[in-house]
């Protein structure tokens, strides 16, 4: 497969400082892509930018939080006008919180995850597609979780706001079917970024403590496949098509997995644990 398959396609990628969303960027520039950095840290992005320009490849920085429409809007604005055109838009921004479902900070945790990783994925999108739809092409990816198909204990909160933006996917690539316009959802597993570097190990789920977290490299690299492929949903790794199946047929069954897999034997045997955990990956 050619490895220049986004060659002179603007990509916008949010949550582009760093974890999944700085791997995503690198590897759109690796094959040609002109990408558009937008997170609110201009200091992160500036360097993110500069290791995308040592690569020989075009960039643009744009500043913004997606909690914030006016932002949102402005920078989506600059960069049409610096490009003239948007083909690919990965939502990724987003945010988490650990703790039980009736934990005096659980509603106000809630209210703020909606408000990032929801509502903000919905204005970047609603910013972005005017545009797709005069080009009559463009490629939508929204990040969403393996918690959006199966909830984990304490874990309530995010696990709802991941299956609202799968819901909102669904409902988005219908209403775009015929518009040029593609739509994805990536579900990836435990995955080691900052996202959740100031929970505590105790705090975890028990299965997290049994589970080894994927690379940013390999949801990046999961991610452009997908999008190349104009896959609907991208699974990232292979192992929890087994949990969502169990899920599909059973919530007793999909809870009876979720007890497994906090099994030593299950991760040896099925790849999910090497030895290290999230705080140690």
């Amino acid at each position: 497969m050619s490895k220049k398959r986004f060659r002179d396609q603007v990509v916008v990628v949010t949550g582009a400082s760093s974890g999944i969303g700085r791997a995503a960027a690198l590897a759109f520039a690796k094959e040609g892509a002109k990408t558009v950095l937008l997170s609110r840290s201009r200091e992160k992005l500036d360097a993110v930018a500069k290791e995308i320009r040592a690569l020989g490849q075009d960039v643009f920085v744009a500043p913004a939080d997606v909690a914030s429409k006016e932002e949102v809007d402005a920078a989506i604005a600059e960069a049409l006008e610096h490009y003239g055109r948007i083909d690919v838009l990965f939502n990724n921004a987003g945010k988490s919180n650990v703790g039980p479902t009736d934990a005096p900070g659980f509603v106000d945790g809630v209210r703020e995850m909606f408000d990032i990783d929801y509502l903000g994925t919905v204005r970047v999108t609603q910013a972005v597609v005017p545009a797709m739809r005069r080009q009559g092409s463009g490629r939508i990816l929204n990040m969403s979780s393996v918690m959006g198909r199966k909830a984990f204990a304490k874990f309530g909160g995010y696990a709802s706001v991941m299956h609202a933006i799968i819901g909102y996917t669904d409902a988005l690539r219908q209403e775009l079917r015929g518009a040029g316009i593609d739509v994805s959802v990536i579900l990836p597993s435990l995955t080691q970024t900052p996202l959740l570097s100031s929970v505590r190990p105790e705090d975890m789920p028990p299965p997290f403590r049994r589970l080894t977290p994927i690379h940013v490299d390999q949801v990046a690299e999961a991610a452009l496949n997908g999008l190349a492929r104009r896959k609907a949903r991208i699974e990232v790794p292979w192992q929890p098509r087994l949990l969502m199946l169990a899920q599909a047929v059973s919530p007793r069954l999909g809870d009876l997995f979720v007890k497994v897999l906090q099994t030593r034997i299950f991760g040896w045997v099925f790849g999910t644990f090497r030895g290290r955990t999230y705080q140690h990956g």
